[in-house]
């Protein structure tokens, strides 16, 4: 049976579980937003999460390496235990075919990974004013898989602020050669690196990666 309230708006308490497709197993850390309002939560340890909604409403489920599941409230269907189940399908993300116009976070995706990070660097908090809260995150289950995200999610960041300054787009326009291997190149230029890229800016950063593109060639690549 469907979710059914008297009124269209009247707000209600989603609980449910968010599961990976075909394996049925379990997503921790899955960021679940409210359309309508803005609002979200994030599943926990046990891929569970509970979010006030009305059944005119859409839930948005996201997390790095999985297509965007977009729910509308009305069509889920809660089990025995009242919770409604959400399945997610893996989608691994090819950056070669990413371009600088798509590798774009949005805000509310921003703010749950920066809520990951932030949550994942409690272990380095002192223990003297919170040694519980410390220990558990340095030794649990949770605390290791969050860090394990958090890393994930900082190589994102930065793979996104890289593309801003050197996509495949720019990288083509800047050398005129539309056949460039555009990783290979970036793994060859290696002092053109991640780093360099985003601490650097116009001549002085398209100049380097010019010089690299000449040497490049001179190698008959």
């Amino acid at each position: 049976m469907a979710l059914s309230v008297g009124c269209l708006n009247a707000q209600q308490i989603i609980r449910g579980i968010v599961l990976e497709k075909d394996s049925s197993t379990v997503m921790p850390f899955v960021y679940i937003i409210n359309k309508s309002n803005g609002n979200g939560t994030m599943s926990d340890n046990d891929g569970r999460f509970a979010l006030s909604t009305s059944l005119q409403d859409t839930l948005i489920c996201s997390f790095v390496g999985f297509a965007k599941l977009y729910v509308p409230v009305k069509k889920l269907t809660p089990n025995q235990k009242g919770e409604v189940k959400l399945v997610m399908t893996q989608m691994p993300i090819n950056l070669s075919q990413i371009n600088v116009t798509t590798f774009a976070f949005k805000a509310y995706e921003r703010e749950y990974m920066n809520d990951i990070i932030e949550r994942s660097k409690i272990q380095k908090i002192d223990y003297a004013t919170s040694p519980i809260s410390a220990l558990y995150m340095r030794y649990s289950k949770e605390g290791k898989q969050i860090r394990k995200l958090a890393k994930i999610l900082e190589d994102l960041m930065i793979e996104e602020q890289v593309q801003k300054k050197l996509s495949r787009e720019i990288l083509t326009r800047l050398t005129k050669d539309d056949k460039i291997d555009y990783f290979a190149f970036r793994k060859y230029c290696y002092y053109v690196n991640d780093y360099y890229i985003i601490s650097h800016d116009g001549v002085e950063l398209y100049s380097k990666v010019m010089d690299c593109y000449r040497k490049w060639k001179a190698e008959g690549r």
